[in-house]
């Protein structure tokens, strides 16, 4: 199944641009789209010339919006490949994945190409595919998206379609969005995030995604009248995927250009979405701004994903929004959702905090151990997942795909790297990512576990536990810690308070009590880096 068979076209509102806003009805974004797809079938295009071999290859550098929304379902619709990149990415990150990619457009806001100090633009004309430069812009006249094609070298104008007669789609198009793409054509190409080396480069088909778009819809029962808030980046397979269910169900999505705490309860009380889905460091700086008493009860549900979400938050977001919170397991491998826990009255497995719930859909999961056996429940081991939204490879890279995939009684599962168990309902608890769990002198210990722990304490706030060098027994702990508003705490102070609620053993060795924890752009915590952080890599 290809994207665009599941988007249905109608009157119904599909998309609001809080910033302008600006609301498009899915007949008005399907006309946008249909235009933004004559870069491909234009035979003025340069873009369609160079096309007429193989899948386009297009990166986009652009912050969340109608541009960023409109250029995902054109480019991936007319059976090209798009890449959305971090608009905060440098210069030299810029050349790395435009190169590993070889690119053959780059699409940015308008009067990118002006901008002397532009890194993308910079970056693109340094690679040897050279890549068109194409700029968007949103004609309120028209209520299209145009664009300009830019020379790759000269950076001089090749194509601008405002001197063109405004295409619409065609009636025999029917009600479902156009376009030529097949449910076996790669549509996007993520990059993992590379901690542990070069990024791989993950291709996910139409067939991969809109699978993961149906088991998420089922999941949490999304229906027409839903509306989502979708608060993640775009260039993430977490904010993606939300958007597309959303659209895929007939609902309506609210896409803010960035995330900003000081906006959201302005924006829930003026757009009246019902939902968002975002990692736990968002849950966190919402409860830290004071909920409206008239706002509360008015979402049907919150999601978390991406990252562990601590008992005490799931408690505290569920008493001030006044509705449930799900949590679920996803990755990039996966096309995001591989679990999760149950909207209360649907499903027989209740959700349960500290667990991401149960397989959904079509996606299957075993806990393997060393040998690639099957364990049962409340064994600990590795996460792997098989089913139809699982990617088939990573692209290039034959090692990685040796040591990550494997054959268990005839289906191919993927190797995910984190540790976890299902308990005796059949709910997943994970442990950890494999290559964080500390080693202690031979105690195996979850940061997660001591995470859980230290996050319970009434005054913390933010916390992330981690193993660093150690003389005497090889690896340590250490903590750092976010002490919530108005309150303070010292390191005697936690190490007391975590006597006799974790074993000697799992005790941080060193505590670090900072303003704030540094996170990726996605707002994750990078535990891996942590010892280097504070200065500890070199301390053996």
């Amino acid at each position: 199944m290809s994207i665009q068979s599941l988007i249905q076209i109608s009157d119904k509102t599909a998309l609001i641009v809080p910033e302008t806003k600006l609301e498009l009805s899915y007949f008005q974004l399907n006309s946008i789209v249909y235009h933004l797809q004559s870069i491909f079938t234009n035979s003025v295009s340069p873009l369609s010339r160079k096309g007429s071999q193989k899948q386009l290859r297009i990166a986009t550098c652009l912050p969340n919006g109608l541009e960023l929304v409109a250029s995902f379902l054109a480019v991936a619709t007319a059976g090209n490949v798009i890449t959305p990149l971090n608009p905060k990415y440098t210069r030299s990150e810029f050349v790395g994945y435009l190169s590993d990619l070889q690119t053959d457009a780059v699409i940015v806001p308008r009067y990118g190409h002006l901008k002397p100090d532009s890194e993308v633009v910079s970056a693109a004309r340094a690679i040897p595919t050279k890549p068109f430069i194409i700029e968007i812009w949103y004609d309120t006249a028209r209520s299209l998206l145009q664009y300009e094609i830019f020379h790759p070298e000269t950076l001089a104008s090749m194509y601008n379609s405002v001197i063109d007669k405004s295409g619409l789609p065609p009636k025999e198009a029917g009600s479902q969005m156009p376009g030529l793409a097949k449910n076996t054509d790669i549509a996007l190409i993520l990059f993992t995030s590379g901690t542990t080396g070069k990024a791989k480069k993950v291709p996910l088909t139409h067939s991969n995604l809109t699978s993961s778009m149906i088991n998420i819809i089922k999941s949490y029962k999304l229906r027409s009248r839903d509306r989502n808030y979708v608060i993640m980046p775009l260039f993430h397979i977490h904010g993606l995927q939300v958007l597309l269910a959303s659209l895929a169900s007939q609902g309506s999505v609210v896409v803010p250009n960035r995330f900003s705490a000081s906006k959201f309860y302005p924006q829930l009380r003026e757009w009246n979405f019902n939902w968002y889905s975002a990692v736990p460091t968002i849950h966190i700086i919402l409860l830290n701004r004071r909920l409206p008493k008239e706002l509360k009860g008015k979402l049907r549900f919150i999601r978390s994903c991406s990252s562990s979400l601590p008992s005490a938050v799931f408690t505290e977001l569920e008493s001030s929004f006044g509705c449930p919170v799900v949590e679920a397991y996803g990755m990039t491998e996966a096309s995001h959702q591989v679990t999760s826990n149950n909207i209360p009255f649907h499903g027989k497995i209740p959700r349960k905090a500290g667990t991401v719930g149960i397989p959904q859909g079509s996606v299957e999961v075993i806990i393997i151990d060393e040998n690639e056996a099957n364990l049962n429940k409340c064994q600990v081991g590795q996460v792997a997942i098989s089913g139809p939204n699982v990617t088939l490879g990573y692209l290039q890279n034959e090692s990685a795909n040796k040591e990550s995939f494997f054959n268990f009684h005839g289906k191919r599962f993927f190797k995910t790297g984190d540790l976890g168990m299902f308990d005796n309902e059949g709910r997943l608890v994970l442990k950890g990512r494999i290559k964080e769990i500390i080693n202690k002198g031979g105690e195996k210990i979850s940061p997660v576990e001591i995470d859980s722990v230290v996050s319970s304490h009434e005054k913390v706030k933010e916390c992330v536990s981690f193993g660093y060098p150690d003389k005497k027994y090889g690896e340590n702990i250490g903590c750092g810690i976010v002490c919530k508003n108005g309150t303070s705490l010292t390191e005697t102070e936690l190490k007391t308070w975590l006597q006799g609620r974790l074993a000697g053993f799992k005790l941080p060795q060193k505590v670090y009590i900072v303003q704030e924890l540094p996170k990726s752009p996605t707002g994750k915590i990078n535990r891996r880096l942590m010892s280097q952080v504070f200065g500890l890599d070199a301390k053996v």
